[in-house]
């Protein structure tokens, strides 16, 4: 706990009308969260008004109201101590970071971000970290690990909420962690949420940057800048790493300060990719060749990222761990096989964009030997339209069969999904349906595959829930497709 005073002067307020011994136990944005002696931000948020749910976080106990409008008197006259701020996002940060006694300052904290990948690259450098005896942390879309063991992320947000963030920074401090490995999204480092202030990154990993949440960024180019931050935000002697995948990458090498270095692999490394279907790739690299698991040569690349970044962190030459890659776990609902007896090739896969989608598809079709690619997909509703087209203008150009579904439709709705992933769907010889339940799109899929078919399941992976109109539904893709996989081989008589 920190004195309401101490937390206020952190964050440039001085108020000598605040008693030096009131003690605060917690930082919230939600007024559900408030428990007694807790500060409260009532944010401005999408659909209602933090300010809105003041009065029941006073009931719940807080005694302080910070918010970027105007406090209404009848609240100020209850004896609470409330300020009108700017970039009221920040000060939650910095002020969470506080409470927890800047735990952030006490670690490593290495940063990845970009596109897509953001989540398998951030396994990959913790994999790599935990083989050379690190006591690493890692925070994901996908998993957490606080020095107390891997599990799957509680959070909604990949990068939570800088209240639930710093806290889990605490438990890694308390746990004796030294490396955290954080996925940073474009969200997090933005100017208008700033979830990460005050953090400064011994390294920062850039994937491949294209066109993504442009619902919130409005133009690519204010997407990539928000990714910026992350590379402005690195500490003295950090380093930046980064290939020519991104062709973007020059805009993060010019955002460096002069104490820190950068690392581009295709261009101060040279490197070439092999693909070789289902065994892997090769990657040719100092004169190595490894076969690595990796089935997608973006895999591969995001893996010697991690690998570039290790060696720096533990002062080794990179040629000592490549040998890692070979090594790797897949990371979970990424390229993600399902075994079958039905003799069907089954990939489920968190694809959302149109880069993740070509990838996915022209694996398929390289592997195919002549089978059908059967792909469900939906797309998220209430987020970025502008890519849908695309999407599914490349699943058209693979498939035999495409089925539409629902991913998150939210109160967007399937139909104006659908309408505009159909837009530039022109190949007379894919046959598409619609069908709205996902589970029974699974269904249809199954049963029409034949041996040396491919079933492509997009745009779930690991995620927990759907979001629908009248709320979330569980939803486990990995098991829902087992399933319908196990009744098909009993339905055919498979041994």
């Amino acid at each position: 706990m920190k004195t309401l005073r101490s937390l206020l002067e952190a964050v440039g307020i001085t108020d000598t009308r605040v008693p030096q011994d009131l003690m605060i136990q917690s930082i919230c944005q939600h007024s559900r969260d408030c428990t007694p002696n807790s500060v409260f931000f009532a944010f401005s948020g999408l659909h209602t008004d933090g300010l809105l749910y003041a009065k029941e976080a006073v009931e719940r106990g807080a005694v302080c109201i910070i918010s970027e409008q105007s406090i209404p008197r009848d609240l100020e006259n209850r004896g609470l101590y409330c300020y009108t701020v700017s970039q009221g996002h920040r000060i939650f940060a910095l002020m969470c970071a506080e409470l927890h006694d800047n735990p952030q300052d006490k670690l490593s904290v290495i940063g990845v971000s970009g596109t897509d990948g953001k989540s398998t690259t951030c396994d990959y450098l913790y994999q790599m970290l935990k083989a050379n005896d690190v006591k690493a942390g890692v925070l994901t879309t996908v998993s957490m690990d606080d020095g107390s063991g891997k599990i799957d992320s509680p959070y909604r947000q990949s990068t939570p909420e800088p209240d639930q963030l710093q806290a889990f920074l605490a438990r890694c401090v308390e746990n004796k962690v030294s490396h955290v490995v954080l996925e940073c999204t474009s969200h997090a480092l933005s100017k208008q949420y700033d979830r990460l202030a005050g953090i400064s990154f011994s390294a920062a990993i850039i994937t491949k940057v294209t066109s993504e949440h442009l619902e919130f960024h409005h133009s690519l180019e204010e997407y990539a800048q928000a990714k910026v931050n992350l590379v402005k935000a690195l500490k003295e002697g950090g380093l930046l790493v980064t290939s020519t995948d991104n062709n973007r990458y020059q805009i993060f090498i010019d955002a460096l300060s002069d104490s820190c270095s950068a690392m581009v692999l295709g261009k101060d490394i040279p490197m070439r990719i092999e693909f070789m279907g289902y065994q892997g790739v090769v990657v040719e690299i100092y004169g190595q060749h490894l076969l690595t698991p990796l089935l997608l040569p973006s895999l591969a690349t995001n893996a010697l990222l991690a690998a570039f970044t290790a060696s720096h962190l533990l002062n080794k030459e990179p040629k000592s761990l490549l040998h890692l890659i070979a090594h790797l776990q897949p990371v979970k609902g990424r390229m993600h096989l399902i075994e079958n007896k039905l003799g069907i090739r089954v990939i489920i896969d968190f694809a959302h964009t149109a880069d993740a989608y070509e990838g996915v598809f022209s694996f398929a079709k390289r592997t195919s030997e002549g089978g059908d690619i059967i792909a469900v997909f939906g797309c998220a509703g209430e987020r970025d339209s502008t890519k849908r087209p695309a999407m599914g203008k490349i699943a058209n150009k693979y498939s035999s069969v495409i089925i539409l579904t629902e991913e998150d439709p939210r109160k967007e709705g399937n139909q104006a999904i659908f309408s505009d992933l159909r837009y530039l769907m022109h190949n007379p010889l894919c046959t598409i349906w619609e069908i709205e339940d996902r589970r029974m799109a699974i269904h249809k899929a199954v049963s029409i595959a034949q041996n040396g078919d491919t079933l492509l399941f997009l745009g779930k992976g690991h995620e927990k829930s759907i979001e629908r109109s009248d709320g979330k539904i569980a939803w486990d893709e990995i098991a829902e497709v087992q399933t319908v996989l196990l009744k098909e081989e009993q339905r055919r008589g498979c041994e």
